[in-house]
């Protein structure tokens, strides 16, 4: 990935797919451990933007996530793709690529979904901003907060340079750097796995 492609994908990425990722990652899985299911999931976190496109489309893939829930993936396009996050057959959230990678928090459950359809999920590793974090691959992120809900990670290099920057404006965010994936939710916490 080039450093334009990436900063251009990364002050674009953000979770287009859900309309509340923010109360999603902080209510939705709030009640108990990681294989509860909430009884109902609210309309507002399914996209509505796809799911013409997905009804008539079978996923090109099903991946199992790091929390042992699944991950259908769909393909609609060039470089877009559709994630849905589903657990006991209930759709619980919803990824989707669009000229961007996309990144979500459920929970202490971190996804990135890329522009080629790669699904990458792990759990914890999270560190709540503002400030600086050491993150995997030797990346680090200097988080602030700019608003309710929104925060931005400038991810720096091994020089300080700044490589990318992430954008949680009320929809986590999510990034491929090099083969490091880090997710920035809206709630200001960062995560990176390698």
């Amino acid at each position: 990935m080039t450093t334009y492609r990436a900063r251009r994908t990364v002050r674009h990425a953000g979770l287009v797919a859900v309309a509340a990722a923010a109360v999603f990652s902080l209510t939705a899985f709030q009640g108990g451990g990681k294989d509860e299911v909430p009884s109902a999931v609210p309309a507002a976190y399914h996209t509505t933007a796809s799911a013409a496109a997905t009804k008539a489309a079978s996923p090109v893939r099903t991946q199992t996530l790091a929390d042992g829930s699944k991950a259908e993936i769909y393909e609609l396009g060039a470089q877009h793709y559709l994630a849905k996050i589903v657990s006991r057959g209930q759709v619980l959230a919803t990824l989707e690529t669009k000229q961007h990678d996309a990144g979500l928090d459920a929970n202490d459950m971190f996804v990135v979904l890329t522009l080629d359809g790669q699904v990458h999920s792990w759990m914890g590793g999270g560190h709540t901003g503002p400030g600086t974090f050491k993150l995997a691959g030797g990346w680090t992120a200097k988080v602030t907060k700019f608003g309710d809900l929104r925060y931005r990670a400038q991810i720096l290099g091994h020089e300080g340079a700044v490589y990318a920057t992430l954008e949680a404006n009320q929809h986590d965010a999510g990034l491929d750097a090099n083969g490091v994936y880090i997710v920035l939710s809206a709630g200001g916490v960062i995560s990176a796995h390698q």
